[in-house]
């Protein structure tokens, strides 16, 4: 950690991997299961597990506030640099803005004893905000699909992916420690 608060530059491509990571896994994944379950949100719902649990081990192998507000600028600007698709400006907006709800609640939760708890809370974060941004832009341009379906469903689109999100944060806990006792990781 450097003295003024800047990341240093081995942070800086610590988190720019895991946002190109989390770009590449998340589409591909994501397209792949909307190719066999066409239903709006199926592959994003299907990639917040593995998508949340490299951006989580980038922030545990960070640990400084804005990791994931970083790793999200670098998966929208990867995703959008390798014409990786989505509704634009939605797959723009959602990396950045997870990730700073993410950043939020782990700097909030960061005092609490232990680092799983932290990282599970800002999992559920991250993932859950994912999918509200994304819910709360389709619901602004009006997609019949959020017309045709309760918000008892949005609500539990929200709800599983924050659930994804704090078991992805449990995993990377578990994942970040057996590297550290590898010695792989400080």
């Amino acid at each position: 950690m450097s003295g003024r608060g800047w990341f240093t530059t081995r942070e800086l491509m610590t988190a720019a991997a895991g946002g190109v990571a989390a770009a590449v896994v998340g589409r591909a994944l994501g397209r792949a299961v909307h190719l066999a379950v066409p239903m709006p949100m199926a592959g994003s719902l299907a990639a917040a597990l593995p998508r949340a649990i490299i951006l989580l081990v980038v922030l545990a192998r960070v640990r400084r506030p804005g990791a994931l507000t970083l790793a999200g600028l670098v998966e929208a600007a990867a995703g959008f640099a390798l014409g990786l698709g989505g509704m634009m400006p939605l797959s723009l907006v959602t990396p950045v803005a997870a990730g700073m709800a993410g950043d939020l609640v782990w700097t909030a939760a960061r005092p609490l004893r232990g680092e799983r708890l932290p990282l599970a809370m800002a999992g559920a974060a991250l993932a859950g905000a994912r999918v509200a941004v994304a819910l709360a832009f389709l619901g602004l341009v009006r997609v019949p699909m959020l017309q045709a379906v309760g918000p008892a469903v949005l609500g539990g689109l929200v709800a599983a992916n924050a659930v994804l999100g704090l078991a992805a944060g449990v995993v990377a806990g578990g994942i970040v420690g057996e590297l550290r006792e590898a010695g792989v990781v400080e």
